[in-house]
């Protein structure tokens, strides 16, 4: 048999949505009469041209006894023909199809025979003149072109076979339009034992297995019309969901790819396929997909929108700046969102520009654009509906990025300020509390601080990570320099290193797994030693008395934290244990000396 494009528009329109209910189109094609336009079989020498007129002429006597169908009158297509200046026995299969549309005719049947080495071969096509969908016809061979009877029968015959197909067909996409797929599947089922090959009925198929939820079988089905037909732009898109739903991720990312190649418009599915891109971890082909996109509609917000939240994602890592491009991707596609919006822009989209700025360090921008952010979020009714989130987490979030950015210019006493407006919107603000610790300890309120970190570490925050939090700040911003002092220990800040011996202390209480614990205690008794090492260097010349104490009370405290050390620095441990050996003699014996006068 050979291939069709298979059965006509009128009996499968709107299958395509399948929510959307459609009219019982295969029942009229049943109960109705449906008129077809019979035009002569065209010929080939030697076959004699009237060949071709007498099967035209025994199909329409035919039909008059066929149910459902009727022939128009042969007069009244020749008086068309006649007002067109056309000739019938030279009009090409297409002229044909136009002057059954003239006629209002539901089918158009052209034809061909040739002389062949067994007789005369006939090619017969019913098709719907609109969109030349054709019946499925098998071309057939009479003996001679004297057997127009013959040739007429069997055209007949699988004219009979080919509309059951047709109502099969049409009966399969109007019941998958009224979302009865077990019935859809029955009669395409039905179509296909009559037209094993017919696309269109597996395509059908293919639909209503998906309505079932057997994908399984739905992509067997769409795989099938796919391979067959590489442009079937709705059965790549079919297939990409299916694939979709069987959690076959990369197939469905290239069908969903191969079918906007075809359909390079349509911004749902570049945007679905920008979200499987995401889903993977491919955030730069996410990135180029959407530029693209934009680059053909510049002046669509929804991927803007969608390309400014991917490229943030993508240029960064954990806070920290991993691919400055991209970055720059998001300001630019914020920056022509608002241009597009004006007053009306998202709140989402000024966040996410603010964020943008920041990550770039173009903190005066991410001010600015935050400024906005909480004006336009002020002025909302309600919740931002494409970000999911309520207008107190909107404050909350952009308030939380002004603490940040606050904190990056060195001014921590107003990004305390920022965070505690964004606690009180939404005390749920992620490691809230223990940021505003930090902040806290950077702007000199350690009590604050401490207070901060226990309801952090009280409502989940993890201990170990306070406790790191506190130590590095402390050994960072009072220890470090110190420590290099140990050589020349008048030059050490013993006021520097009471204030990280007071941080190692507030770390000590939050730690919980002993290596950290360890480590803080190393460094609290390296600080005591640093600090008696200090009085110590201050009182070298006359050895006096109240230096000697406060050098005895530091160097005495040591042991008992390299007692909690475990085996944190053993080397340096040792060492520090002998020179204390030494201190402690030395204090001592200066003691006796210097405070008995």
């Amino acid at each position: 048999m050979r291939s069709t494009r298979n059965i006509l528009s009128w009996l499968v329109a709107g299958v395509a949505v399948l929510s959307v209910p459609a009219a019982p189109r295969a029942l009229e094609a049943q109960t109705g009469e449906l008129t077809i336009l019979v035009a002569p079989v065209a010929v080939t020498e030697p076959v004699d041209r009237r060949f071709g007129e007498r099967i035209a002429e025994e199909i329409r006597e035919a039909l008059e006894l066929f149910p459902g169908y009727i022939a128009i009158d042969r007069d009244d297509a020749r008086d068309l023909i006649d007002d067109n200046d056309l000739d019938e026995r030279t009009m090409s299969a297409i002229e044909w199809r136009q002057l059954a549309i003239h006629l209002d005719a539901s089918l158009v049947m052209v034809g061909t025979a040739t002389q062949g080495g067994s007789g005369v071969e006939v090619d017969i096509s019913f098709m719907e003149p609109t969109t030349g969908d054709e019946l499925p016809m098998a071309a057939l061979t009479v003996a001679d072109d004297r057997s127009h009877e013959e040739a007429a029968q069997q055209v007949m015959g699988q004219f009979g076979i080919a509309v059951e197909y047709a109502r099969s067909l049409a009966f399969c996409a109007d019941y998958l339009a009224s979302e009865q797929p077990g019935d859809a599947i029955s009669n395409c089922n039905a179509a296909l034992r009559l037209s094993p090959e017919s696309e269109r009925a597996h395509y059908l198929r293919g639909r209503a297995f998906m309505l079932n939820e057997a994908w399984g079988d739905a992509a067997g089905d769409l795989q099938r019309v796919v391979d067959g037909n590489g442009a079937h732009s709705e059965a790549l898109e079919s297939l990409a969901f299916t694939h979709a739903q069987l959690g076959n991720g990369p197939e469905s990312l290239s069908y969903y790819q191969q079918f906007l190649g075809f359909q390079p418009d349509k911004v749902d599915v570049r945007m679905r396929i920008a979200y499987d891109l995401t889903q993977s971890g491919r955030w730069g082909e996410a990135v180029q997909l959407l530029q693209d996109g934009v680059g053909r509609a510049p002046d669509n917000t929804d991927l803007l929108e969608y390309l400014t939240s991917a490229a943030l994602r993508a240029g960064q890592a954990a806070g920290e700046v991993t691919d400055a491009g991209m970055i720059r991707v998001a300001v630019e596609a914020s920056d022509k969102l608002v241009g597009l919006q004006g007053d009306a822009v998202k709140p989402s989209t000024l966040s996410n520009a603010t964020n943008a700025y920041m990550l770039l360090e173009e903190y005066d921008n991410a001010l600015a654009f935050s400024e906005r952010a909480l004006e336009a979020i002020a002025s909302s009714d309600g919740a931002d509906a494409d970000a999911e989130m309520s207008k107190e987490d909107l404050l909350a979030q952009v308030h939380s990025s002004r603490a940040t950015i606050y904190d990056r210019m060195d001014d921590p006493a107003t990004g305390v300020a920022e965070l505690e407006q964004a606690l009180a919107y939404n005390p749920d603000v992620v490691n809230g509390r223990q940021r505003l610790g930090t902040l806290k300890l950077k702007s000199g309120d350690p009590d604050g601080a401490m207070e901060d970190f226990r309801v952090a570490v009280a409502d989940g925050a993890d201990a170990d990570q306070v406790a790191n939090a506190i130590f590095g700040l402390a050994f960072s911003n009072h220890f470090q320099a110190q420590q290099l002092f140990l050589g020349t220990p008048a030059s050490i800040n013993v006021g520097e290193v009471a204030q990280a011996l007071e941080l190692f202390d507030a770390a000590a209480e939050f730690a919980q797994a002993p290596a950290i614990a360890e480590q803080i205690h190393f460094f609290l008794a390296f600080g005591y030693y640093l600090q008696g090492s200090a009085y110590d260097g201050r009182n070298e010349d006359d050895e006096a008395c109240g230096p000697a104490r406060n050098a005895l009370n530091a160097f005495q405290r040591v042991s008992a934290h390299l007692g909690e050390a475990g085996s944190y620095q053993a080397d340096s441990q040792r060492q520090i244990r002998e020179a204390i050996d030494v201190q402690l003699y030395r204090q001592e014996t200066i003691i006796e000396s210097a405070c008995s006068r």
